[in-house]
């Protein structure tokens, strides 16, 4: 047998497409990941991309981005911890009421969520099908309810 190879090879780009696959969020991409005691994090941004503003369509200039944790379905039997590094905007046009913007996707998790929509979806099937207990559940994701 040969040597294995590692499944994120040494390249220019920031991206590991088999990280993303392993991951399977469409439309964020995997960053890091790294185990912290028993848990896993796992950093996750969308790529850079032109958006306009809501409100009055304008494209808006990047502002960065802003750190959201959500909890979400354990991986490999460790508690997951999902980093989503949010894109921030702020539109140009100066008589535009809404200022600022951050990226959301409603796939992912709802506004000021807390758990991703997965794992909310995942819970549900273990309480339905596996008979496990809230407590369980709770121990499962390394968070409480």
């Amino acid at each position: 047998m040969t040597d294995p190879m590692p499944l994120c090879a040494v390249r220019d780009d920031l991206y590991c497409d088999n990280c993303d696959v392993l991951v399977g969020l469409p439309g964020l991409r995997v960053t890091s990941a790294a185990r912290n005691n028993d848990q896993l994090a796992v950093m996750v941004e969308s790529p850079s991309s032109v958006m306009g503003c809501p409100d009055c369509g304008v494209i808006a200039a990047s502002h960065g981005r802003r750190t959201v944790r959500l909890v979400d379905i354990p991986c490999f039997g460790r508690p997951v911890d999902m980093i989503w590094r949010k894109r921030t905007w702020v539109c140009r046009e100066p008589v535009c009421p809404r200022g600022s913007f951050t990226e959301h996707d409603d796939q992912i998790a709802g506004r000021r969520a807390l758990l991703t929509r997965r794992v909310c979806w995942w819970s549900i099937a273990q309480l339905r099908a596996e008979n496990a207990s809230v407590l369980g559940l709770a121990r499962q994701l390394g968070t409480t309810w």
